[in-house]
């Protein structure tokens, strides 16, 4: 029998599991192991640091060593090339990711005029397939990917 990829895909979408974050200190919270980190990176390109966690969270879940079956590396998922782009030589260093990633995200809130969405869909599937559909694609990763990442910024924001 021949499967679509969809069809494969969606048959074994129950075996994937979420990947477990391991922390040396367990007492900490995952987002207070690289507060500091995020805090600068938002204070340096003026982005939200709350919007800057709700990204590493989706993209890693705080994983510094994270690597995607697309090659995307550390904890805000850099491509190479990308992450080439931004002058950051060690993707999997924190510090170099999140401030890379967070240039990378300033441009796109920038590019997209402040539209927070067009931003994260640019962010995940590319500004070329955004360019391509004029806004947001019709892709369901990538609309969930910015379901999450708002959802995520809004109980960021409950007092």
């Amino acid at each position: 029998t021949t499967y679509e990829a969809r069809d494969y895909l969606a048959k074994r979408r129950h075996l994937r599991k979420k990947p477990e974050v391991s922390f040396s200190d367990s007492k900490r919270e995952p987002k207070d192991t690289f507060n500091k980190i995020i805090e600068a990176a938002a204070e340096k390109y003026s982005v939200d640091s709350g919007i800057i966690h709700a990204v590493v969270n989706t993209e890693s879940y705080y994983r510094p060593n994270a690597l995607s079956s697309k090659g995307a590396q550390g904890l805000m998922q850099l491509m190479p090339e990308t992450a080439k782009d931004l002058g950051v030589t060690n993707a999997f260093d924190p510090a170099q990711n999140v401030d890379g990633g967070t240039r990378h995200l300033k441009y796109l809130i920038d590019k997209y005029d402040g539209q927070l969405a067009l931003a994260l869909a640019a962010y995940n599937a590319g500004e070329g397939t955004v360019g391509k559909y004029g806004g947001i694609p019709p892709y369901p990763e990538t609309i969930q990917y910015i379901k999450k990442i708002e959802r995520l910024i809004e109980q960021n924001n409950k007092p």
